[in-house]
């Protein structure tokens, strides 16, 4: 019986300024493993990033333009058209880290319990050209059990026919709402002190950083899972975990209401005192964080949060399995397979 060890799923989205880096970085982790099939979803890319790919012995799926396509829908893709017994996931803006492979391997060979594995991203400047630290062994076997990982996770195939693959019609939220899930059935999720991967993205915390990811609607999946999860055993544990849009919510719908009540009993101290009270909040946090800037950074992001849990809720869900995307088989790279 022929079997096939480990599936490398890509995602891209115009990323042709880091897709060889990304995939030299993957071909040289996984150069020691009998047999390694690497596949590239790309969501339709109007730069270079899939002629780039196909100089790499890879498969790669290039979705059709003018259909529904987010992160999700690409790892779903992905996952759907892996084969191995262990699938990796990597963003396109991403480079995998020297060591963490190898030492994840390990790990998940000797813990049945767990059931996917990550670690801490290096973030570094979009603009960084030159690649990370290469040719280092892990010596640092630690780990420590998180709720969710993050677009760089390794997971166990046989965990995700179980309780289920990424849900493609969120449009952010898919690693928490899967990870909740592979809780739920009794695997654990844990990170490793030895970082997964550099992450090469713009400075989080910026302004125009949080208007972009509003922009591509980066903030609905929290909403959109509260209606998943709607009358199942997950939505209170989702809420614990996730529902940090719905504090401000709650801090915003007061102040409404004391709004709403000085304009009509022309007493205006209740709203004042919340008014007070919002403003000491904002300057508490800029003392702490010893940046007004990231205070008020803070804030909109709050204010983009709780926009998008609203505007998730109210969409209606979508059955996963109802996905039938459109795509092209630019590049079908064939695997010779180890024998068991």
């Amino acid at each position: 019986m022929s079997a096939l060890r480990l599936s490398v799923v890509v995602i891209t989205k115009n990323q042709a300024w880091n897709i060889g880096r990304l995939l030299t970085s993957v071909i040289e982790e996984t150069r020691s493993l009998p047999a390694v099939e690497i596949i590239l979803v790309d969501s339709a890319s109007t730069d270079a990033t899939v002629q780039e790919a196909q100089a790499y012995p890879i498969t790669i799926l290039r979705l059709h333009a003018g259909q529904h396509m987010n992160a999700a829908a690409g790892r779903y893709i992905g996952a759907r058209h892996a084969t191995g017994d262990l699938v990796l996931f990597l963003d396109g803006d991403m480079e995998l880290y020297s060591g963490w492979l190898k030492l994840a391997l390990e790990l998940l060979e000797r813990n049945a319990t767990i059931g996917a594995i990550t670690g801490g991203l290096i973030d570094r400047p979009i603009d960084t050209r030159e690649r990370g630290l290469r040719g280092i062994h892990a010596d640092d076997d630690r780990f420590f059990d998180v709720q969710f990982g993050g677009g760089a996770t390794l997971y166990r195939r046989a965990v995700l026919d179980q309780v289920g693959s990424f849900n493609p019609f969120l449009f952010s939220d898919e690693e928490p709402d899967l990870c909740l899930r592979i809780r739920h059935a009794g695997f654990r999720v844990v990170q490793t002190f030895w970082p997964i991967a550099y992450h090469y993205s713009h400075p989080p915390g910026r302004y125009g950083t949080i208007y972009r990811r509003w922009r591509r609607k980066l903030f609905l999946g929290a909403g959109q899972n509260l209606r998943y999860y709607r009358g199942t055993d997950l939505f209170w544990p989702y809420v614990r975990e996730r529902g940090y849009g719905l504090l401000p919510g709650a801090a915003f719908l007061i102040g409404l209401l004391l709004l709403g009540f000085s304009m009509i009993t022309r007493r205006w101290q209740w709203f004042g005192i919340w008014t007070l009270g919002a403003a000491s909040v904002v300057g508490l946090d800029a003392l702490r964080k010893r940046s007004l800037y990231r205070s008020l950074a803070s804030v909109l992001e709050r204010i983009f949060i709780l926009d998008g849990t609203v505007r998730g809720f109210l969409m209606a869900p979508r059955a996963p399995s109802s996905y039938n995307p459109r795509f092209d088989v630019v590049q079908a790279y064939v695997v010779e397979r180890t024998r068991e």
